[in-house]
């Protein structure tokens, strides 16, 4: 071995010597648990329904004379949005009308008629079975008034519906008459479909049902605007589960923001439950050892592991049950590399 040989070598022990000390301290970087809300949330799809779809139906016979609303245009409860010729329907409540002026003038005949019986009666100028003919006709006679103001009223119902009329706010799907097309009874003309007041029905599986109740919150966005979120609560629940799918269905009831379109589909975050002031740590300070789930709390240039129990995950950091305190230093990068008692040296 040469001079230069044996120098080089003298030269690399106390390198040697350095870099293995160096290899038995593990650098790590540290951190404190801190507190923030932590939600226990099950994410869904759904499709956002109206709440209510009415389909009209014409409830008298006639030709269309006038259409008003076409497909689109928003209408409220009451407005008419077709009408139906009404020509016939006004004659009879003319006729019904006539009818009763006759048959109310013949009843104060017939009332009079009766007075005068019942004084004969009295006076036993007449027999029981003539006064019991009086009244009867008298009777009879009332009761075809009463008939024909049945008519009368039903004649002015049926003026009414000649006008197509929505019952409620709603907006206008489909519209399938036009103007001189020959409607009967119970042909549907229009569908309407309530933009305002809407719903989205949520299929949860079936393990989850332990945990759905009425009441819980809801946050909802759709993809028609991205930007907005709704805060709902679950209305009802199916009592029920699919057969199909072993799904069991949440009802959940809100209010259009504004430009949410009935049939679009929706993204849905339903909150289980909620922890104020949860007790987190980043996930990477939880690793999995023979004992189970650990944290590594700094001791000086040393580390003790300390079990724990973990709960709910959020964006990068985990829920601590049990087993640290918001004073316990622990070990954030590098806890992979650690076992109880290992040196370490802290860069933070």
């Amino acid at each position: 071995m040469t001079r230069i040989h044996k120098n080089i070598i003298w030269m690399i022990l106390p390198l040697s010597f350095w870099v293995l000390n160096l290899e038995s301290q593990i650098v790590v970087s540290t951190t404190f648990p801190i507190t923030q809300e932590m939600n226990e949330e099950e994410k869904l799809m759904g499709l956002i329904y109206s709440k209510s779809s009415p389909s009209l139906a014409v409830e008298v016979s006639g030709r269309v004379v006038e259409i008003i609303a076409d497909v689109g245009d928003e209408v409220k409860a009451g407005d008419v949005l077709a009408k139906i010729d009404s020509e016939k329907y006004n004659l009879q409540y003319s006729q019904s009308k006539a009818e009763i002026a006759r048959l109310s003038a013949l009843l104060v005949n017939q009332e009079l008629d009766l007075q005068r019986a019942e004084k004969l009666f009295e006076d036993s100028l007449v027999s029981e079975e003539m006064m019991d003919r009086t009244r009867a006709e008298f009777n009879a006679l009332k009761e075809q008034i009463n008939a024909a103001d049945a008519q009368l009223r039903n004649a002015n119902r049926l003026i009414e519906e000649t006008n197509v009329k929505a019952p409620i706010d709603s907006e206008v799907a489909s519209k399938y008459i036009d103007a001189g097309d020959y409607v009967q009874p119970g042909m549907v003309v229009y569908e309407l479909v309530d933009t305002k007041n809407l719903k989205v029905d949520l299929s949860f599986p079936e393990y989850l049902s332990p945990k759905l109740k009425k009441g819980l919150e809801v946050h909802i966005t759709s993809p028609t605007n991205p930007d907005e979120v709704v805060v709902s609560e679950i209305k009802d629940i199916k009592p029920n589960i699919d057969a199909r799918n072993k799904s069991l269905t949440a009802i959940i009831n809100f209010e259009n923001p504004g430009t949410w379109i009935p049939g679009a589909s929706s993204r849905a975050t339903v909150v289980f439950s909620k922890f104020e002031d949860a007790i987190v740590v980043p996930q990477i300070s939880v690793v999995r050892r023979s004992i189970g789930e650990v944290v590594y709390l700094v001791k000086g240039n040393t580390v003790k592991e300390a079990p724990v129990k973990t709960g709910l995950r959020k964006e990068g950091f985990i829920q601590i049950l049990k087993g640290v305190k918001l004073d316990d230093e622990i070990v954030k990068d590098g806890a992979g590399f650690l076992t109880n008692d290992s040196e370490i040296e802290v860069i933070n």
